[in-house]
């Protein structure tokens, strides 16, 4: 008999998808454990079900249900026969099934943690994928840690949070794990029809009434929903969406029974689920194809405007265009198509089908290309292909004339300015949501080259990232333009930003780049400033210091008013999580307390690409203000 990996003092599983009393489910999954010892696991409060103790074998277990068991060495020793020879065998190539994952492939490491165990998904089926997996030959025990690390614990592994999978038999947990030579033979069709273990039951089609697709939600949640917040935050008084599958459609009702509507799961420790719906009837829920129909109507003045003037901007706005925790970008003859929750795993292949539909070819009648992103919070060990190709790619923007001339990075234009793009496709592994451009400050942008262009003068632009605003001071006619960030690489784009708009009036000679803190280079500037442009992360290193929006930014924002000559400008612009700074208040204050008299202090919110929500201030890109002097 193998020996089997190495025994840890709690079982983590989640029980198959039929309907069963807790005690129910262990008597299969644990035969060779005594029925006198697992009813001693109750009396000892060793079982928890959904992080709630249980004390009695009769209660209900629901579908996909996470349960813990507290044991101790000899009783691990009755799950060895399940395990025999998988552990210690030794492969250079395993098959491995596990629940359904976003990801094309990936890296995680070994159990020694130096080299890496190559994955790649080869058949997507019923709520289940099916990895192949290569790297330096190891055992099978390696290979069952190192999914685990990353929140892709193998099917049947019950000590590291593995669905739990009946033995064809019947009796006892089937791992789900193989050299590749040895699993040639399973069919994962039929185990994914199964439904004597299957999870991931199609809430989607399930009637309200149907108990595994209703999640039930705290006082704080319903009232939270009411005044039209987007997300199910987990608490204790909440059902855990946990037990369903990522991207889940469920009925939501508050504990009183009053229907709250529907959501989509999200499953994380930070959201639990997110609106998806009003309350309504399931067939009165507006469809994927109608909300995207919806969002590209919103932006049909957007969509007119030729590329050469026009062709970086927002299609969708996650929650905004109730289509949450997914993003889509136009830039170029490019949808770059970003994915921030799992809520919206589900929603992909239709958003893509109904873009291609609705909007089928470009202002100039080209086809488009299709770049999807998945910035998913995860374990922080692995490293996944979560950029994918979902239409043309590289060679047809290339033919496009879409291309800069590294034939990497991407041009699109906002007012007529080229900008420098990297939309993620040359770094799989490294996925980012940003790109270069901050499409969500297009009309911010507009707003300071207005006064540039009424009176020019000096500028200086904070936290200066790609340049932007930089280029389009100068354009507008700065006299000259000082941009600061801490960036090497940013800066060096920022240059070649510069030089892409030479021939719209943009004149690197007035332009000097400094790398630094901005606090620093405000102290050291001399002379007075036209305007200033402060756009800062929340939080980042910033040299040997910590720069933070809640410690850093008013006395930044005192230095910036103290500096700016008669009539001067500040944009000011955050994008703190959370409930919104008050920065029209922080900004007032700022000025009174340095006696800087103030002719005007507006709103300068995003552009009506990125609509926002009454009570969800967390859909808000940032929150702006810019304040001018008299």
């Amino acid at each position: 008999m193998g020996a089997y990996p190495a025994p840890v003092p709690i079982l983590r599983f989640r029980v198959p998808g039929r309907r069963e009393s807790i005690g129910a489910w262990l008597s299969v999954l644990l035969p060779a454990v005594p029925r006198a010892e697992r009813r001693a696991w109750f009396d000892a409060g060793a079982v928890s079900v959904e992080g709630r103790p249980c004390d009695r074998g009769t209660d209900a277990c629901s579908p996909g249900a996470r349960v813990a068991i507290e044991i101790d060495d000899g009783q691990i020793a009755a799950l060895r026969s399940a395990w025999d020879g998988i552990a210690v065998a030794r492969a250079r190539l395993w098959t491995a099934v596990v629940d359904d994952v976003p990801w094309s492939g990936g890296a995680c490491p070994d159990a020694g943690g130096d080299d890496a165990l190559e994955f790649e998904v080869v058949e997507r089926v019923g709520g289940l994928s099916r990895l192949r997996i290569e790297g330096l030959e190891t055992s099978g025990e390696a290979v069952l840690a190192a999914l685990a690390a990353i929140d892709m614990p193998v099917v049947g592994d019950l000590e590291r949070g593995g669905l739990a999978l009946l033995a064809p038999e019947g009796g006892g947990v089937a791992p789900m794990l193989a050299p590749e030579e040895r699993a040639a033979a399973w069919n994962l069709a039929r185990l994914a029809a199964t439904p004597a273990w299957r999870w991931d039951h199609d809430a989607e089609v399930a009637p309200p009434e149907d108990e595994a697709g209703r999640l039930r939600v705290s006082v704080e949640s319903a009232r939270a929903l009411a005044a039209g917040h987007a997300w199910i935050l987990p608490d204790e008084a909440s059902d855990v969406a946990e037990r369903f599958r990522p991207g889940a459609l469920v009925a939501v009702e508050a504990r009183d029974g009053t229907d709250l509507g529907w959501a989509r799961i999200e499953g994380t420790d930070r959201v639990a689920a997110r609106r998806w719906s009003e309350p309504a009837d399931r067939k009165s829920v507006a469809s994927i194809e109608a909300r995207v129909a919806k969002a590209l109507a919103h932006r049909r003045a957007w969509l007119a405007l030729p590329s050469s003037e026009t062709s970086a901007f927002r299609l969708i706005h996650g929650e905004g265009d109730d289509l949450p925790g997914l993003y889509v970008d136009r830039l170029g003859p490019l949808l770059r198509m970003l994915v921030t929750g799992f809520a919206a795993i589900d929603l992909r292949e239709r958003v893509i089908a109904a873009l291609l539909s609705q909007l089928p070819v470009t202002p100039e009648g080209e086809p488009w290309s299709i770049l999807e992103v998945l910035h998913l919070r995860t374990a922080a060990w692995g490293r996944f292909e979560a950029t994918t190709w979902r239409a043309g790619g590289i060679d047809r923007l290339a033919e496009q004339g879409a291309l800069a001339e590294d034939g990497q990075s991407l041009i699109a234009r906002e007012r007529g300015l080229a900008f420098e793009l990297d939309p993620g496709w040359a770094a799989p592994r490294r996925p980012r949501p940003g790109y270069g451009l901050f499409v969500d400050q297009r009309d911010n942008r507009a707003r300071v080259t207005d006064l540039a262009t009424e009176r020019g003068g000096r500028w200086l632009n904070l936290f200066a990232h790609t340049g932007a605003f930089s280029v389009a001071l100068l354009a507008a006619g700065a006299d000259e333009v000082t941009s600061v960030d801490l960036s090497a690489p940013y800066l060096a784009r920022l240059d070649r930003n510069l030089a892409l708009n030479v021939d719209a009036g943009v004149d690197a000679g007035r332009h000097r780049s400094l790398r630094g803190e901005a606090r620093r280079a405000l102290e050291n500037d001399p002379g007075e400033l036209r305007g200033i442009v402060v756009d800062p992360p929340t939080a980042a290193a910033a040299g040997r210091r910590f720069w933070s929006v809640r410690d850093d930014l008013e006395p930044l924002l005192r230095l910036a008013i103290e500096r700016l000559g008669e009539g001067g400008c500040l944009l000011v612009t955050q994008n703190r999580a959370g409930p919104p700074l008050g920065l029209d208040r922080v900004v007032e204050r700022v000025a009174r307390r340095s006696h800087r008299p103030i002719a005007c202090l507006e709103a300068a919110p995003p552009g009506d690409d990125h609509p926002s929500q009454a009570g969800f201030p967390e859909g808000d890109p940032f929150e702006g203000v810019l304040l001018r002097l008299t």
